[in-house]
């Protein structure tokens, strides 16, 4: 019979797996690459208008079930 191993073993194991997966697609991700070729005026609006508009999206949905992001609220 073999060593019984820690019960956090697996658990650890398909993190790092699932971590690994998810960076790699991230890492592969069409809207990354887009992302990257930005510049100038294009950047600037991408960073400003469309992440705003993405911040307040999430702000407004954890607002909802009574979490911020914000760290003065």
């Amino acid at each position: 019979m073999g060593r019984i191993k820690n019960k956090h073993y697996y658990k650890r194991l398909v993190y790092k797996q699932l971590k690994n997966y998810l960076y790699n697609k991230a890492m592969k991700s069409p809207l990354r690459k887009w992302a990257l070729s930005l510049t100038g005026w294009k950047w600037w609006f991408y960073q400003i208008v469309v992440c705003g508009i993405i911040f307040t999206v999430l702000e407004y949905l954890l607002n909802l079930i009574g979490m911020t992001m914000l760290p003065w609220r």
